[in-house]
């Protein structure tokens, strides 16, 4: 394995609260979401912050907070937090206060592309640890600012070599991805990997990868091809059957691209 490696995180923002439009200042924006590390310590360098917009749009991304822990020593994730929208409550298992091993502030106004992109952001995070709103001038290529080390709990990875950590996201602005507007077109059964979709080009909104969900939470499938402006293939059979005219989003709308140093 070489000095340096990526990993992508995909913090997951429930659909459904994402469809019923602004999630605000303090609250909680995604629950702990796991990604896994080559095992040891790793240096975090860099973050790129891929932040997609609604409805085939020009978006502007808003502040937000992440938090980085490891899990509990018997390899579970930390308690959560709470409700998506919601504030961060009291603990309802093991406290996870022991677990946080740093904290990133992202502050779009820095290191933010122009609109050229149609629907997304991208973001490059200058200060890859602690930082405040407009605070965030760290040049991460110097290695005494900026960074911090990660290490998960011994072989919690579900590979082997490989430990697991986490990543929550708390709204330092208001973010806003709903309500959506791209529906299902048709009723698609759960024997096919095909849907047909319409009123938004599917080539706007989701890309291969994309997790999808309906606007109740329930699963569709992960992306493989976007064949059309209305129409998605699917990587296996619909994990649900399609019903028309419910609206359609990504997960993950907020996608971390993490640069380390082992």
């Amino acid at each position: 394995m070489g000095k340096y490696f990526k990993v992508t995180a995909k913090p997951f923002i429930l659909p459904s609260e994402q469809h019923d439009g602004n999630i605000v200042d303090t609250k909680i924006l995604a629950d702990w979401t796991s990604f896994e590390i080559p095992k040891g310590a790793a240096k975090l360098l860099g973050i790129t912050v891929l932040y997609r917009g609604k409805n085939g749009a020009d978006v502007t991304p808003t502040d937000f907070e992440v938090f980085w822990a490891k899990g509990n020593p018997d390899g579970t994730a930390p308690t959560s937090l709470g409700v998506v929208t919601g504030d961060v409550v009291v603990p309802a298992g093991q406290p996870w206060y022991n677990l946080i091993q740093g904290k990133t502030y992202v502050d779009v106004s820095i290191g933010v592309n122009d609109g050229d992109l149609l629907t997304m952001k991208v973001i490059s995070v200058p200060n890859v640890i602690g930082g405040v709103a407009g605070a965030g001038g760290v040049n991460t290529n110097d290695h005494h600012n900026g960074n911090t080390v990660l290490q998960g709990e011994p072989n919690s990875g579900s590979s082997v070599g490989y430990d697991k950590l986490y990543c929550a996201l708390i709204a330092k602005a208001t973010h806003n991805w709903g309500a959506s507007t791209i529906t299902v077109n048709g009723t698609p059964a759960t024997t096919t990997n095909v849907m047909t979709v319409a009123d938004v080009d599917a080539r706007l909104m989701f890309a291969p990868g994309d997790v999808i969900y309906d606007e109740d939470d329930r699963l569709i499938g992960t992306v493989k091809f976007i064949d059309s402006a209305t129409q998605i293939t699917f990587e296996n059979n619909l994990a649900n059957a399609g019903v028309n005219d419910k609206v359609l989003y990504n997960g993950s709308p907020i996608t971390l691209v993490l640069s380390f140093e082992q």
